[in-house]
């Protein structure tokens, strides 16, 4: 295998191997001489920004006189280190360090991988261990801050850390270390369907009580399908006015897969009222370029988001939904319009066809509806066929007074969904 081994600067080299598909790939290395006299040396990942900053890491733990060769004697002795050792090094991992579920998955490995696995050596789980994982946590009840409930633990969540389980052997393995490869087939088990479509009425009834900076936030949401994560780290330089589309620099937060969401006339109208506002000084503009921040420029936390949605849970007395709902608010309502599946996933970020159908919370009605079985739930066999209103927005007559079901535009007559009106036509007529 040819390779080659370079310093960078200081106690920083850098590998470069050739792998058996004819492929170089890069490791960096930190090589120096601990407080002991010994020569120690610790691969640092294929990023150069981030091995830097991991070689700061070691060298301070030089620097406070901590012991390195406390894994290697594990290592010696079991061939592997423990799930409890590698779980302190794998969230300051590549790839790991900057996930937004990474506080999440903190609390999963203190609270239940390591009580279960922690002095268990990498090499030595298997897949009988991760089975009297699942029964064990199966037979247990949730907690609510700190307290055993009498809710007993659901599938989907014990599914939840056994992924994280397999993402933490994936890691080690990748940079190094020795690791057993048990097989997770049919142990992780996902729900068909995550979250759910919020109904109009529903919508209407938050952004009645919604503070202003998230009643926009939640109705760029349901026009875009951007995700929380995306929409706080919007900048204009993500604006696609020409193509009219919106794009998230670098893809999806979550998943980096990339995403073209669609900027519809209500969408566009949200970002010139802050342009507006922040041109006359109501809102503070961002240092850093964010469009949705609060009103003194300070960027929205997701706790904040969290607080105001459970507050408008209680207020208008709606089905208890999370912000990420209006993800499946956005497709669902693509789905009753026709979009095509493969625009609708583009649209959404989504890179598989069985992700997107978890978000779609599609109802009985609509294919009463598709099938032009139901006219806005008001017409069966033993009824009289009810004609749709038709406002006509041709002639510039306005808006009109109450929201029809059909609309007759320059481009055709549009069905609107479940009465509502669709963004393509809010606009004001004059």
């Amino acid at each position: 295998m040819s390779q080659t081994f370079e310093r960078i600067e200081k106690h920083l080299y850098k590998r470069q191997y050739q792998t058996t598909s004819g492929d170089w790939s890069t490791i960096f290395y930190a090589r120096f001489t601990d407080f002991k006299g010994k020569r120690r040396m610790f691969p640092l990942g294929s990023d150069l920004k981030t091995a830097r900053g991991e070689l700061k890491v070691l060298e301070a733990q030089n620097i406070r006189r901590e012991d390195f060769g406390k894994d290697k004697l594990i290592e010696k002795r079991t061939g592997a280190m423990t799930l409890a050792e590698w779980g302190e090094k794998y969230p300051h991992q590549q790839g790991v360090k900057y996930k937004r579920s990474l506080n999440e998955e903190k609390g999963m490995i203190r609270l239940h991988l390591t009580p279960f696995f922690g002095s268990t050596p990498l090499t030595q789980i298997t897949r009988e261990s991760l089975i009297r994982y699942i029964d064990k946590r199966m037979g247990e009840t949730t907690l609510r801050q700190g307290k055993a409930s009498k809710k007993s633990v659901a599938r989907g969540t014990v599914s939840n850390e056994i992924s994280l389980l397999r993402r933490m052997l994936r890691v080690a393995a990748r940079e190094g270390y020795q690791v057993s490869t048990p097989s997770f087939e049919d142990l992780i088990m996902r729900v068909k369907k995550g979250g759910r479509a919020l109904t109009v009425e529903e919508r209407a009834k938050v952004l009645a009580v919604y503070p202003k900076w998230l009643a926009r936030l939640a109705e760029f949401a349901t026009e875009t399908c951007l995700s929380e994560g995306d929409l706080l780290r919007l900048t204009d330089a993500m604006i696609d006015r020409k193509f009219r589309v919106v794009v998230p620099e670098g893809g999806r937060m979550k998943t980096e897969t990339e995403q073209a969401s669609p900027l519809t006339d209500r969408a566009l109208e949200i970002l010139n009222e802050i342009g507006r506002e922040k041109r006359s000084g109501a809102v503070v503009a961002s240092v850093n370029g964010l469009i949705f921040t609060r009103d003194d420029g300070r960027p929205i936390t997701r706790s904040m988001i969290s607080d105001a949605v459970q507050k408008a849970v209680r207020e208008a007395g709606v089905k208890k939904y999370r912000f990420h709902d209006y993800r499946n608010t956005a497709l669902t309502d693509w789905a009753r319009q026709g979009v095509n599946v493969d625009i609708a996933m583009k649209a959404s970020g989504h890179s598989s066809v069985q992700m997107h159908k978890r978000y779609l919370d599609l109802q009985r009605k609509d294919i009463a509806k598709a099938f032009g079985l139901l006219q806005d739930g008001n017409m069966n066999k033993e009824e009289r066929k009810v004609e749709p209103e038709v406002a006509d927005f041709t002639k510039g007559e306005g808006r009109c007074p109450v929201v029809p079901l059909v609309f007759k535009t320059s481009l055709g007559v549009v069905r609107s969904p479940e009465g509502s009106t669709p963004s393509l036509l809010r606009q004001d007529f004059l």
